[in-house]
């Protein structure tokens, strides 16, 4: 068991509580989150046949751009944007930490994207492990060496969509919190699996452990913000959040 130091200890304390906060900001208006998302669809005419003509990654680099737009309106109170040119869609400056927040959206009909799993790129974390052997450009801390050190902590907004007959339809959106690198001690290489780009990214597969190990009674690093009904959650993380 690697040793558990105060430091690790307190990383992962304000990675959960940032969590939770990205949580309430984005969940206490449920309705205003996705009837933002949905705000497409009043101009869909306009829009999308040329959407029809890019290739299918483009389709879904050009969906995620469209929920980003939504996310800086509600979280426009969160913090203060940086304007780094490395890091995340969102990355902001709270009190305690340097947030990213990345935005991923991926299709119900391309599970290797999501169920328990999601693509990671090396601008959008710090973990990293010498045996796997990938690039990250995110570090431990921002000013490690000054008076105003500040963590780096990252996170994802998973949404994932169903498209048929151009109709998009939002299936499931879930809040992932990635763990520090310097949690690597804590959860290994268990949850590194193979990234959408050789030694530039990785998928972080928190359904093989997906707790805060150190937190009381463990919470999940996973959090529902919206399910449709006709889906059950193993089919989105490939488990049931209790």
């Amino acid at each position: 068991m690697a040793k558990i130091t105060n430091e690790i200890k307190e990383i992962e304390f304000w990675e959960h509580e940032t969590l939770e906060n990205i949580y309430f900001t984005i969940h206490q208006d449920l309705n205003k989150m996705l009837e933002g998302l949905n705000s497409k669809d009043k101009i869909k005419d306009d829009w999308i046949n040329a959407f029809n003509r890019a290739d299918k990654k483009r389709q879904n680099s050009d969906f995620a751009r469209g929920a980003e737009r939504i996310y800086f309106w509600l979280f426009s109170q969160f913090g203060k944007p940086n304007s780094a040119p490395i890091g995340a869609d969102m990355f902001f400056e709270t009190n305690r930490a340097f947030v990213h927040i990345d935005i991923k959206t991926a299709k119900l009909n391309n599970p290797s994207d999501y169920k328990g799993k999601v693509p990671i790129s090396e601008n959008q974390t710090s973990y990293t492990s010498e045996k796997k052997k990938f690039n990250t450009n995110l570090p431990i801390y921002y000013n490690k060496d000054k008076k105003n050190r500040k963590l780096c902590l990252t996170y994802v907004i998973n949404i994932i969509y169903h498209e048929e007959a151009n109709n998009f339809k939002i299936k499931a959106i879930y809040l992932i919190a990635i763990p520090d690198g310097a949690l690597y001690p804590i959860y290994g290489d268990e949850i590194i699996g193979q990234g959408k780009v050789k030694s530039k990214s990785f998928r972080f597969v928190y359904k093989n452990n997906p707790c805060f190990e150190l937190i009381k009674g463990k919470p999940y690093r996973v959090k529902k913000v919206f399910l449709d009904n006709d889906l059950e959650e193993k089919d989105i993380i490939s488990f049931e959040l209790e």
